[in-house]
């Protein structure tokens, strides 16, 4: 019971905060099949990283001997042994298993799936840090590291969804997002293991990313390629052949009266004419969301 007890809370803030993210993703959401899949590749990358740095770091991090550790060795822990470690991993969890997915498409994707790989890595070190220390760590780690996870992997992450996009040519900017994400998660690091006065300096460092990352959430979703693409299911008219919308109750063309919803098995997308099938939320060609009633467009 207590080993169920501490997998949920390891994993429950992980889940919520990806859920709030993905919901901002509202133009064109990504399959949740492949998003959930992502978090769980994030939680295996978390193994073979953890041994990584057991190999490269063969001392221990537990509090009471953290303070006994000179500044070098810190700047070694924080900068090598968790933030390149760390933020490699799960940049190649997103890499190797969705970027050359179709539905990595924008720059908001890359958000959503940096910070699934992001909070799954971070939910299963919360696993082991709550076995070790008790479920208490989970108050400080919830709303805290976990979401820190988030907002350095975010930083390379959307510079990968801005390239797919097109919209940085070059990957120089993508490593240069990977560099900057495992230096902030250094800093963030070694702030932490300081334990003096200087410790402070974490909270508006972490409220600085905080914003930051806010900041790509609104930007991705204002240059969104899909941003005010909606259209409509269109079915031809058993009387007269004209295209109407699949949610009309009469033709538009000879106001004759429409079969039910339930009765239509497929249609065209109104944007590009592309065949949808009677359950389509997206047009798998351009994009559009496919709305099931009439919003008052022009």
């Amino acid at each position: 019971m207590r080993f169920l007890v501490i997998f949920v809370l390891a994993f429950s803030p992980g889940i919520l905060w990806l859920w709030l993210i993905y919901k901002r993703d509202k133009y064109r959401p990504e399959p949740r099949a492949l998003v959930i899949r992502t978090f769980l590749w994030g939680a295996v990358v978390a193994i073979p990283v953890a041994i990584f740095e057991s190999l490269i770091n063969p001392g221990t991090l537990e509090t009471p001997q953290v303070h006994q550790l000179s500044i070098l060795n810190i700047l070694y822990i924080s900068f090598i042994v968790a933030g390149f470690s760390e933020e490699l991993g799960k940049y190649l969890v997103v890499k190797k298993t969705i970027y050359g997915s179709p539905y990595f498409d924008e720059p908001m994707d890359g958000i959503v799936y940096s910070s699934a790989a992001a909070l799954g890595f971070a939910s299963l070190e919360n696993f082991g840090y709550l076995l070790s220390f008790g479920w208490e760590a989970i108050l400080l780690r919830g709303p805290f590291s976990t979401l820190g996870h988030v907002f350095f992997s975010a930083m390379w992450g959307y510079a990968l969804g801005l390239h797919k996009a097109g919209r940085l040519r070059s990957k120089a900017f993508v490593y240069t997002g990977l560099i900057i994400s495992m230096g902030a998660h250094g800093l963030f690091d070694f702030f932490l293991f300081l334990q003096s006065n200087s410790s402070i300096f974490v909270i508006p460092f972490f409220i600085a990313i905080g914003i930051l990352f806010l900041g790509m959430l609104r930007h991705a979703s204002r240059i969104s390629p899909y941003k005010g693409k909606v259209g409509e299911m269109l079915v031809p008219c058993p009387a007269c052949g004209a295209g109407v919308a699949s949610y009309a109750g009469y033709c538009t063309a000879c106001g004759s009266e429409f079969p039910a919803a339930g009765e239509i098995n497929d249609g065209l997308c109104s944007k590009c004419g592309t065949t949808l099938g009677k359950n389509s939320e997206f047009c798998t060609s351009c994009g559009s969301r496919i709305t099931k009633k009439y919003e008052g467009r022009e």
